[in-house]
């Protein structure tokens, strides 16, 4: 029986599942089990890109077809709240998996992980912290980039846990009108914003020159499996 293989996927043999043996009657017999991983963080991009495209034919519904009908306004609002909230949940699964790719290359030290304990350091701020150590952001950069995850995480954390607390009703800057807080947070433009960081992260870190030769292998992985999804294209 063959195994399917999926670009980017590593493949290869655990200990003990090569033999080759020699039967009684003196043929050689032999077993092989081949082993896989398949890396879900591009399948995780892939749903934030779709979802974004879904976003954006809700908000362009939401321009096209905003009226005074109350009902019209709710499915509306719905309609795009429901994939934008998906694209900032599927993002922030993305940079929580690439943290756990980093980690091992950042040179954390005991202390430090007991600091982030002690303080209650945020996701987002620790995997910012693995970013900027293992990618080598310039200070410039490292900003913007640990600002924009820590708001993702943030965001992405109040999506999947959420809450019932009373929160002031918001504007919308593009409709005449206000809103539960999450209508505002979870729309179209914030989603875009939020999926082109991303992926602007994944991207610097493929393009990096700086990198262990693992993580050189493991994020080229990442970029063919995201061109078998068809994420990006990669020039040749």
């Amino acid at each position: 029986m063959g195994v399917l293989i999926f670009k980017g996927m590593t493949v290869g043999i655990l200990p003990g599942d090569c033999v080759i043996s020699l039967a009684e009657s003196g043929a050689s017999e032999s077993k092989l089990i081949l082993s896989t991983a398949y890396n879900v963080i591009p399948l995780w991009l892939r749903i934030a890109r779709d979802s974004l495209n879904d976003a954006k034919v809700a908000c362009d519904n939401i321009a096209q077809n905003w009226s005074d009908n109350a009902d019209s306004k709710k499915a509306l609002l719905v309609a795009e709240l429901a994939p934008s909230m998906q694209v900032i949940v599927s993002c922030g699964i993305a940079l929580d998996a690439l943290y756990d790719m980093l980690k091992p290359y950042a040179k954390l030290s005991t202390d430090d992980v007991a600091r982030w304990k002690r303080n209650r350091t945020g996701r987002g701020t620790q995997i910012a912290e693995v970013a900027r150590r293992v990618l080598k952001f310039k200070k410039e950069q490292m900003k913007e980039v640990k600002k924009a995850i820590t708001e993702i995480i943030r965001f992405r954390d109040m999506a999947v846990h959420p809450t019932l607390e009373l929160k002031n009703a918001l504007p919308r800057p593009d409709l005449e009108i206000g809103v539960d807080w999450k209508f505002s947070a979870y729309r179209f433009s914030n989603a875009q914003a939020c999926f082109h960081t991303t992926m602007q992260i994944f991207i610097f870190a493929h393009q990096s020159k700086n990198l262990e030769e693992k993580l050189v292998v493991a994020f080229a992985n990442i970029f063919e499996a995201l061109e078998e999804l068809g994420v990006v294209k990669i020039n040749t």
